[in-house]
């Protein structure tokens, strides 16, 4: 057990060391930010070749969704998006097929309906190759038609979230999704995060493991689309080769907004503390406004996930408090945030001003480290008799 720790907190590096185990055979690393202060920073594990160091970073999965949700909010801030505008407003060629009418919004809230897109087995392959093709894929994107009445459902969106978010902002600012994230956020917080991960920082990441026991059956209620959700190929999608995937040749380095992004736990610990912060973390400004996160976090979906067939809230790319169906985390109520594939997670919690951040290296479809982290976090929180927070 490696790491630092403020007094009150000491709870939460012996939860760490008593469950350490659960990494297997990699690492991982937590965070937490109180009040725009780093009070948690633990790692323990290795990278295969080597100690998980302060520096070492996962490949943190759908919590990528997270960062590039920020992005966008970014534009928001800057005027240069309306959230109730239709997308085709920016990204005129997203307007065919019955797409026009389609709101930013609701492309957040996975409700558009674009889960896949037809012919996509003969592009992409579940270990790595075709996922460069970037320009394609939106040109088919552009050309999909919804699989459901937009706004009528909300479905996950679990692999086109990246490409529509990212194709969204690039029109809007002419920026790579990524150029972008380094800009407004990665560079004013002076974290280690990537969305496209350049060459000379890919030794940081540690490889990532699949576990040992093949994934749960999912009672979702479709299971084809389910299937074409997730870019299954002759019954393999990334459920059963994230190892190979992440590993591939150039992969890092795309801006796959929906599930490459690399960070440690620390980064993103600071990034959510920063947003439940009244999005200030010590900047000359803050990272955005309260009302743009009070616009972001305000609950736009409740119900059962038309994939997933679980309990849903959605923000605007946020995912809220509800039943909780991986963690026990996914309770607590003002939360807002993104989990990961493996047991990757990260949120805020305006409520205490409190940001925490968690990432492994070899995943888990199941774990109780993580949440057990967040409850040790918790049960050290200093009570604060509060008005309710002005982000909420």
């Amino acid at each position: 057990m490696h790491g630092e720790v403020a007094t009150q907190f000491g709870r939460v590096r012996e939860v760490f060391a008593e469950l350490s185990g659960e990494i297997g055979s990699g690492g991982a690393a937590f965070a937490a930010v109180l009040d725009g202060r780093v009070v948690v920073d633990l790692w323990a594990g290795s990278t295969g070749a080597h100690p998980w160091a302060r520096d070492t970073r996962a490949v943190i999965m759908s919590s990528t969704k997270g960062v590039a949700t920020v992005a966008v909010a970014c534009l928001v801030e800057d005027g240069l998006i309306d959230v109730e505008a239709p997308v085709a407003t920016y990204w005129p060629g997203f307007a065919a097929n019955g797409k026009s009418e389609i709101t930013v919004a609701t492309l957040l809230s996975h409700s558009a309906g674009l889960v896949t897109f037809p012919g996509y087995e003969e592009m992409l392959t579940p270990y790595g190759t075709g996922w460069d093709r970037t320009a394609e894929i939106i040109a088919c994107l552009e050309g999909a038609a919804p699989t459901w009445e937009p706004g009528a459902a909300s479905g996950y969106h679990g692999v086109t979230f990246g490409w529509l978010v990212g194709e969204l902002v690039r029109q809007v600012s002419g920026k790579t999704i990524g150029r972008l994230i380094a800009e407004r956020i990665v560079e004013p917080l002076e974290i280690e995060l990537d969305l496209g991960t350049p060459s000379e920082r890919q030794s940081l990441v540690a490889p990532t493991i699949l576990p040992p026991e093949p994934p749960p059956a999912m009672a979702t209620p479709d299971p084809d689309l389910f299937e074409r959700m997730m870019f299954t190929v002759e019954g393999r999608n990334l459920l059963h080769t994230a190892d190979q995937f992440f590993a591939a040749p150039g992969i890092l380095g795309l801006e796959l907004g929906a599930q490459n992004g690399t960070a440690t736990a620390r980064a993103l610990a600071v990034l959510y503390g920063a947003l439940a912060n009244e999005g200030s973390y010590g900047a000359d400004r803050p990272l955005l406004s309260p009302d743009v996160i009070r616009e972001f976090t305000r609950e736009r979906v409740r119900g059962t996930d038309r994939l997933l067939g679980v309990e849903r809230r959605w923000g605007l790319g946020f995912q809220l408090a509800s039943v909780p169906h991986i963690a026990t985390w996914h309770a607590r109520e003002g939360w807002f945030g993104h989990d990961g594939f493996g047991g990757q997670m990260a949120f805020a919690d305006p409520r205490q001003r409190l940001g925490l951040g968690f990432v492994r290296s070899h995943l888990a479809w199941a774990q109780s480290l993580g949440p057990a982290l967040v409850d040790a976090v918790y049960s050290c929180l200093p009570t604060r008799e509060e008005p309710e927070s002005p982000i909420r």
